[in-house]
């Protein structure tokens, strides 16, 4: 009974935080919650057990990733909120692709045969490099390319809008 109390009490703040990234319209709020959230996990980390990651869940990505994405949000321009508003086409491929995901991951919960057994803890970092490496390459990668894409979508924000001169001579473009 405890141990599900205390479930609840880094799943909540999880769930609540992640939605109120998607809902904030400020960024620097957005980045608290991330946070909010980054904690949140590793205490969820800590409970299963996995104290290395729950550590470098916090030392890695709180106390670098969020406050690197904090002095860099604080540090440039704040002409960049008004372009954060997505378009209606935007909001419809968005909520399209959001709808795919879900359903691939409803999907694919649903056919996993949950089997309660013994997990091994691994004892040392080179046994949880071979087990990323070796039992859960599949995710590790798809993590990895998750990543990938949110820095080009980051750059893609990021990069200015420079005028361009169209062929005809009369209208221009930005790149």
């Amino acid at each position: 009974m405890l141990e599900k109390a205390i479930f609840l009490l880094f799943a909540v703040p999880t769930v609540v935080a992640g939605v109120a990234i998607l809902l904030s319209k400020n960024i620097v709020r957005m980045a608290f919650w991330l946070i909010a959230m980054l904690i949140a996990v590793g205490g969820l980390y800590f409970l299963m057990g996995a104290y290395f990651l729950g550590v470098i869940q916090i030392m890695v990505y709180v106390g670098g990733v969020a406050v690197l994405l904090v002095f860099g949000v604080m540090l440039t321009s704040r002409q960049l909120a008004p372009k954060l508003r997505p378009g209606p086409m935007e909001t419809v491929w968005l909520a399209a692709v959001s709808m795919a995901l879900l359903l691939g991951l409803v999907l694919s919960v649903a056919q996993v045969r949950w089997v309660q057994g013994p997990i091994a803890s691994p004892n040392s970092p080179a046994e949880i490099g071979h087990s990323v490496m070796g039992d859960f390459l599949g995710p590790f990668e798809l993590a990895s390319v998750l990543l990938l894409v949110a820095m080009l979508g980051a750059a893609y924000l990021a990069r200015p809008k420079v005028p361009v001169q169209s062929p005809e001579g009369s209208k221009e473009t930005t790149i």
